[in-house]
């Protein structure tokens, strides 16, 4: 593993599954510098040894409590952990004030409310993130405009309402935060048009109803799906009537942000999703009201969608991955053989990639998560239980990547998430209940994050990400204290010597 660290409390071999275990302890975390005092910190020596070195090491392997929201055993539970202006945001209630936007830098005294939106203590529910250039979208109520569309650039001063879309209490509700070519493009309801297609560019004057896809009688637009792809944004929307059945339909368009392309205009019981955008081309599935899902694709220049292939009940899981798509779908009667499968967009290059639990029985592959040039997933393969998987796209390349719990129930891995050249997760162990692990996918093996919950209880860690120089996740030591948030130190190679928490 390439880690910065005196010790190595757990490695596991992914070829012969025997560990050796730990119980970490939360140990003191020396000071840092604040993010400000990076640059001036950083000498030219460190500038050239972060130029040649290549990829990130991780630092830790024991968690650190940032800050303990609420003191003692209440939790705060932080959520919709997102890397914004330079440091990281979340959602969190500290009690008092009920639950409102927060900021990190890493460090106790850096991790504070960055507005009370909702003053008075019921909260302003701010959430989820996300991150368009140097702004940071949420939908929030401040008690006065409503549920609205807010920005921060990271900054108490800089954190605003965007536009009272909806004048009153209500608000108009923003979902579907999506960012393509620099707009951000969301679903709202005005009060007037329904909920609808809207754009922004971070002004009240740039924001605004894009179109309208329900303008005809009692038509009601709803179950948005946005996915930005790499030359269009895609939009799926059901169109429905209350009187009139055959009216209602489901419908996919292209679009560059002015002009509208419809690629797919079905009855509305026809089921359609999973949009997923591979290299120019978009994959999606679509259920004609029968046991069969088929699978579509289209690309960013054609006014159609093309069939690919036919599908026993609803794939799972899909991804890009080495410019095709990647999936966990079935070809047998009731959901046997669920396997994992790729696709290039044609038929004949629809093929499964390996039958990991062999014969009719399903391996139900899940989370398919990329790291760098290798596929992760859950699977089942009958002898180790549900235990990692990786792959390289090849039935050979496809194998078990830890055995961590030994034995046919398996670990359970769950809350997969790249970062840089590691796969974080949860995983549950007898001896270690439910607790976080780390892959470093340039080697085999993982091992368990220490620090957090004693022995066999579980801290349940989720939320997973990178910001600045530091790894973030939320869990509980189910002792001391509640659902907090939880820091691990991640640098670029070479550079785990320095202080500072790097903004990148």
């Amino acid at each position: 593993m390439r880690l910065r660290a005196q010790s190595l409390p757990l490695l596991l071999s992914a070829v012969s599954g025997i560990a050796t275990l730990g119980c970490g302890v939360e140990a003191p975390y020396p000071a840092r510098q604040e993010h400000g005092e990076v640059e001036a910190a950083a000498s030219r020596e460190d500038t050239a040894r972060l130029g040649a070195a290549s990829g990130w090491d991780l630092c830790d392997t024991t968690a650190r409590l940032v800050r303990d929201i609420i003191p003692g055993a209440g939790h705060s539970h932080p959520r919709d952990l997102t890397h914004g202006n330079e440091v990281l945001l979340f959602s969190a209630t500290d009690g008092v004030g009920g639950r409102e936007p927060w900021m990190s830098s890493g460090v106790a005294s850096g991790t504070h409310p960055l507005r009370d939106v909702h003053s008075g203590g019921s909260g302003s529910d701010a959430g989820p993130f996300l991150q368009g250039g140097t702004t940071t979208y949420f939908a929030a109520s401040d008690g006065v405009h409503g549920r609205e569309l807010w920005k921060t650039d990271g900054s108490t001063a800089g954190t605003e309402l965007v536009k009272d879309i909806s004048p009153g209490g209500l608000g108009s509700d923003p979902e579907h935060l999506t960012f393509y070519d620099g707009v951000l493009y969301f679903t709202a309801n005005d009060g007037v048009h329904g909920r609808e297609l809207w754009r922004s560019d971070g002004t009240e004057e740039g924001t605004f109803l894009l179109r309208d896809f329900s303008t005809e009688g009692d038509l009601v637009s709803s179950h948005f799906e946005l996915v930005a792809g790499s030359n269009a944004l895609y939009v799926k929307v059901s169109i429905f009537s209350p009187t009139d059945r055959q009216s209602s339909r489901v419908q996919l368009y292209r679009t560059d942000g002015a002009s509208f392309v419809r690629l797919v205009d079905g009855t509305e019981e026809n089921m359609l999703g999973d949009l997923t955008p591979v290299g120019d081309k978009l994959f999606f599935t679509w259920n004609f009201d029968a046991p069969q899902t088929r699978l579509y694709v289209t690309n960013g220049t054609s006014s159609w969608a093309r069939y690919v292939y036919t599908f026993i009940g609803a794939p799972l899981g899909l991804v890009a991955y080495k410019n095709k798509l990647f999936l966990s779908a079935a070809t047998g009667a009731g959901g046997a053989d669920f396997e994992l499968w790729r696709s290039d967009g044609t038929t004949s290059g629809t093929t499964r990639v390996k039958d990991i639990y062999p014969g009719p029985v399903p391996s139900q592959p899940t989370s398919l998560t990329v790291v760098k040039d290798r596929l992760f997933f859950v699977a089942d393969d009958g002898v180790h239980g549900r235990e990692l998987w990786s792959s390289d796209g090849t039935s050979a390349g496809t194998q078990l990547h830890a055995d961590i719990a030994v034995g046919a129930p398996g670990s359970e891995p769950a809350e997969l998430t790249a970062v840089e050249e590691y796969l974080f997760f949860s995983a549950h162990t007898e001896a270690g209940g439910r607790e976080a692990w780390v892959s470093d996918t340039r080697e085999p093996g993982v091992f368990e994050v220490q620090g957090i919950a004693p022995g066999a209880m579980h801290s349940d860690p989720n939320n997973f990400v990178r910001s600045g120089w530091d790894l973030y996740f939320v869990a509980s030591d189910n002792a001391d204290y509640g659902r907090e948030l939880r820091a691990l130190r991640i640098r670029p190679a070479g550079m785990c010597d320095m202080s500072g928490n790097g903004g990148l």
